[in-house]
């Protein structure tokens, strides 16, 4: 289960995906990638064997990767073809198309195992409210609010190893401090609103700052 995508990341830390660190899954490389509209073709890949789905992030650059941009994954068309579009602020906006362009290298990396760990803890969370509030686990349904507070979690993670023995005034532990203390702060604010009988008024608001892991 993952309450967020790659894309969400990228909402919030596009560097993530540009830096040239090993933090992440690359899941694919190339060189001969091309754009035309929303269409992102390259001829010598194969993006269904790589494992790309919709949600994640595709960056293309010229020569140096930290100098390149970042395009959200909207569907994976075939081996060798991918919907695309500029980041946009509501995923369910239309797709955005990024400039025209050839020859252009590109990768992909993920964050998943990071969102899934997060979204392990959230789910827990929430199956202890559940528990008590009588509901099934099966009757979730996620939020935007669900979705950022696991962002979050992710890269908090996610910096905090790219922190790894630096200094204490690195900017990667500034950003990994920054991004745990929203992670409790959106959780705080998370609510599990239980509509039991269907008439789209909760009858119970439970809020997950009041709960809390222990392990037994």
């Amino acid at each position: 289960m993952s309450f967020s995508q790659d894309r969400d990341l990228l909402c919030i830390e596009p560097i993530v995906f540009l830096s040239g660190d090993a933090i992440g899954r690359r899941l694919i490389t190339g060189t001969d990638g091309a754009i035309s509209g929303t269409t992102f073709t390259s001829a010598g890949s194969n993006f269904t064997s790589a494992g790309l789905e919709a949600g994640m992030v595709l960056c293309t650059h010229d020569t140096i990767p930290a100098e390149g941009r970042a395009w959200e994954i909207l569907s994976v068309d075939s081996a060798t073809t991918l919907t695309i579009s500029v980041l946009r602020v509501d995923a369910d906006a239309p797709p955005v198309a990024p400039p025209a362009g050839t020859d252009l290298s590109f990768y992909v990396r993920s964050f998943g195992p990071q969102i899934q760990s997060v979204s392990a803890t959230l789910a827990e969370k929430l199956r202890q409210l559940s528990q008590v509030a009588g509901i099934a686990s099966a009757d979730f349904a996620d939020s935007a609010q669900l979705r950022v507070t696991t962002a979050h979690g992710a890269l908090a993670g996610i910096f905090l190893a790219r922190a790894d023995n630096a200094r204490p005034h690195d900017a990667n532990w500034i950003k990994a401090e920054f991004h745990r203390a929203e992670f409790l702060r959106c959780q705080d604010q998370l609510r599990l609103a239980v509509d039991a009988d269907g008439d789209g008024v909760a009858e119970e608001t439970r809020t997950l700052g009041n709960v809390y892991l222990k392990r037994v």
